[in-house]
């Protein structure tokens, strides 16, 4: 048996991930799943994979540009480990695969399913991704996530994909927003969700901090595209199927489409609606679901994305818009949305509001009216994903220094203590910092080095928090 390829240390199991991935695919090929050897490559192939997802969650395997990524590292192969690099890039090129995720959660069982499925599923010349797709869809593996080749290519620089992704995702909207409606392309969309989730599940802090992003002039297309980001990650905690959150993500990236039919002076309005004016803009919700049931026609739109284009605003109390006369309860998805969109709404500029909530605010404001507006047990999951201090967050430390939350710590103990980028030192001049591990301790004194004493208003003091997310995609 050749050695494996050699790999960045921080991912010493992919090689052997793509070893076993080559050994298990040769044997599905020729033998039926009971077989023996099957089974007993199905052992080691599981344990690199669950190893490694108990570091990082998912699983990614992707072929750009003829290299080879695992979870966005590329692998170098040498000449004893090049027919393991022949075998991916052909299988790939061949089926014009571009990604393969396993995410938390698959089990030996449908690892294997998968493999077999893949191993045995016939080479055609004409369109071999879609062939694949519709196989892959109708054979349900839940814990398994395709793309096509050229979709998520990836490079030395995951943030600068996903960067592109989030941008896209607006464009996309834009695209639907300026157009005729009937031209969305579905495909693309769910593509796009499903691209989205996967820059979650690898770096779910950099995309909360692309999130950042505000634009005063589309705020709506921003808005949407923020919601789905938060949307996707809170279905990821709550453990939601990747079919599950599909919907959910599709849902949450159209959950404003009714406000293309609002007039401009309304949505545009500098100063509070009056009351026949909030009743057309509340109108917003049915127009949304409206449209969605007539694209539900001819693009097979989820029926939890027309659900939560018109209970978005709904409270769990069935208080806020629309009405209801018997209707006891909204969908679970539109409970997550409600809050996805509340939260990006308050820490956004809005022309008929001056003031924008710093995001410790909107949380406080947001617990307030827990079991009233909100579901108490989703809101609590969305608080212990963004944390003490949501990513974003610009704080103000021990040492005088200023700096920008750039990642939660992920174990609760350390709430307090996540990754903080220094951007003004003690004497309050600009600086390019360094991110600091607030979970430090000096040798010394056995304290921790840095503390945060109170966060800051970026509005306030004119600080782009997006901007420092946006330079790590350059």
């Amino acid at each position: 048996m050749s050695s494996p390829p050699p790999v960045r240390t921080e991912f010493k199991e992919a090689a052997e991930i793509l070893h076993r991935f080559q050994t298990l695919f040769k044997l599905a090929k020729y033998y039926e799943p009971n077989n023996t050897m099957v089974q007993e490559q199905a052992v080691p192939l599981f344990d690199r994979i669950r190893a490694v997802q108990e570091e990082h969650r998912i699983v990614q395997i992707n072929v750009s540009q003829n290299s080879v990524f695992v979870n966005r590292s590329r692998i170098k192969f040498d000449s004893a480990s090049f027919h393991v690099y022949k075998f991916l890039t052909g299988l790939f090129q061949e089926r014009q695969l571009g990604t393969i995720t396993l995410s938390a959660g698959v089990t030996r069982e449908e690892l294997t399913r998968f493999m077999i499925f893949l191993a045995g599923l016939e080479t055609v010349k004409d369109e071999p991704y879609a062939h694949l797709l519709r196989r892959f869809e109708a054979a349900s593996f839940p814990h398994v996530a395709l793309e096509m080749q050229g979709a998520g290519q990836v490079s030395e620089n995951p943030e600068r994909n996903a960067a592109r992704t989030y941008f896209l995702g607006i464009h996309h909207l834009k695209d639907l927003f300026d157009r005729n409606r009937e031209l969305l392309n579905f495909n693309l969309t769910k593509r796009w969700i499903q691209s989205m989730f996967n820059y979650i599940a690898s770096n779910e802090s950099y995309v909360q901090g692309l999130a950042n992003t505000k634009n005063f002039d589309e705020y709506t297309l921003n808005h949407s595209v923020n919601v789905c980001i938060f949307a996707l990650a809170i279905g990821r905690r709550l453990g939601l199927s990747r079919q599950e959150l599909t919907e959910l993500g599709i849902g949450a990236f159209l959950h404003d489409l009714g406000k293309l039919d609002i007039p401009r002076e309304i949505l545009e309005k500098p100063s509070r609606l009056d009351p026949l004016e909030r009743n057309v803009m509340e109108r917003h919700a049915r127009f949304g679901a409206e449209q969605l049931v007539e694209l539900a026609r001819s693009r097979n739109i989820p029926i939890r994305a027309i659900q939560i284009a018109l209970e978005h605003h709904s409270r769990v109390d069935l208080g806020g818009y629309p009405k209801y006369v018997r209707k006891t309860d909204i969908s679970l998805y539109s409970k997550i949305v409600e809050i996805a969109d509340t939260f990006d709404a308050l820490t956004s500029k809005r022309v008929f509001r001056k003031k924008v909530y710093t995001k410790e605010e909107a949380l406080s404001l947001m617990l307030e009216k827990s079991g009233q507006e909100f579901d108490p047990m989703i809101l609590k999951a969305f608080i212990g994903m963004v944390g003490a201090y949501p990513v974003g967050s610009v704080v103000f430390l021990n040492t005088e220094e200023i700096g920008i939350v750039f990642a939660n710590n992920p174990h609760a103990s350390f709430a307090q203590r996540p990754k903080v980028k220094i951007i003004a030192d003690a004497d309050g001049n600009k600086i390019d910092g360094p991110v600091l591990d607030l979970t430090e301790v000096d040798a010394a004194s056995r304290k921790f080095r840095w503390t945060i004493i109170k966060t800051l208003d970026a509005d306030l003091y004119g600080i782009p928090v997006a901007d420092y997310f946006l330079a790590l995609a350059q």
